[in-house]
């Protein structure tokens, strides 16, 4: 876990928590790798990076971080 109390780290800890029990989580993926990608994935940095930056839109943003996300937290990518 990250090092002292940082609000959006708590959230993302607790949401990795409830994925991490669900049928369909990767089983070499524990709360902690959950919870920290999570916190970068979805970090206003990233977004703002992308979308800003790179000129992406929030829609392709979007469906990037979900897939991202669903390919590294869950057994079925459908």
């Amino acid at each position: 876990m990250a090092p002292g109390p940082d609000p959006r780290y708590t959230v993302q800890h607790a949401a990795a928590k409830a994925l991490t029990s669900k049928p369909d989580a990767r089983p070499d993926v524990d709360t902690d790798r959950a919870a920290d990608l999570l916190y970068g994935l979805l970090s206003p940095e990233l977004y703002l990076v992308f979308v800003r930056d790179r000129g992406w839109s929030p829609d392709a943003w979007e469906a990037w971080a979900r897939a991202t996300l669903i390919d590294h937290l869950c057994t079925d990518h459908a």
